[in-house]
């Protein structure tokens, strides 16, 4: 990048005035202006697409008043609008105005997650079929979990606010209330889905994640849950498709 090009950067993004690129007062400066202005609407308007649930507890008043700061702060350097403000959940945490809000940063993050999941590279999930081919080994085996999805532990509603707003036709509460809920958001398919857990398939889940064997797995179910069924809640998360398919060992 020439010197001109990254001053240009700068005055784009506000961290300079037009004078830096050597501009006065005129139609240079004028049409910098405009141009800027369009680049700062078109990342609003991606941070609103992006946080759509955000935007719905806020209002598009607040929502956008909030995001023409963080646009300031964070202006982003990816031409995709499609994944613009990652850092916004936490930004959100820090943000004086929301600090009345507190389930606002929670939301902001499972918004992020269907994002993420919905970008996610595509691939298939391990299927009940294959499973069963493995017989014996499967509980040897350790069971990664399928690329798009994202797994949550909260000890606030966040989960069941989000989908209230995000999948209402799984009627979550409107209630910010303190209650541990847990939610895994992931993409089997062309569609991103999200459901709540309960506490045995969050501990089945993370242990996978930590690349533990299905059996320590399913202890670990079982200490979230005692006498929880695991082969049901294992068969449960395999039709779900939250499984990547087994790794193949080395051919004789």
């Amino acid at each position: 990048m020439t010197v001109f090009h990254a001053a240009l950067d700068d005055a784009l993004k506000g961290r300079s005035d037009a004078s830096a690129l050597g501009f006065g007062a005129g139609d240079e400066a004028a049409g910098l202006a405009v141009y800027r202005n369009t680049t700062v609407k078109a990342r609003i308007d991606a941070l609103q697409s992006n946080y759509p649930t955000i935007a719905r507890l806020t209002g598009d008043e607040w929502f956008r008043a909030a995001a023409r700061v963080f646009v300031d702060a964070a202006p982003g350097s990816d031409p995709a609008m499609v994944i613009y403000g990652e850092e916004f959940p936490v930004w959100l945490e820090r943000f004086p105005p929301a600090g009345r809000l507190p389930f606002l940063a929670p939301v902001a993050r499972l918004d992020r997650a269907w994002t993420e999941a919905h970008v996610a590279v595509d691939a298939v999930a391990l299927t009940s079929l294959e499973a069963a081919r493995s017989g014996l080994a499967l509980a040897g085996a350790v069971l990664a979990l399928h690329p798009s999805l994202r797994l949550f532990r909260f000890d606030w509603s966040a989960p069941s606010l989000w989908l209230a707003h995000r999948f209402p036709d799984q009627d979550g509460g409107m209630e910010w209330r303190l209650a541990v809920e847990a939610l895994i958001v992931w993409r089997p398919g062309l569609e991103v889905r999200a459901r709540r857990i309960t506490p045995a398939e969050h501990a089945f889940l993370q242990a996978c994640r930590l690349g533990r064997p299905l059996a320590v797995a399913a202890a670990a179910a079982q200490g979230a849950a005692p006498g929880v069924d695991t082969s049901a809640l294992l068969a449960d998360l395999i039709h779900a498709g939250v499984f990547a398919p087994l790794a193949q060992g080395p051919r004789p």
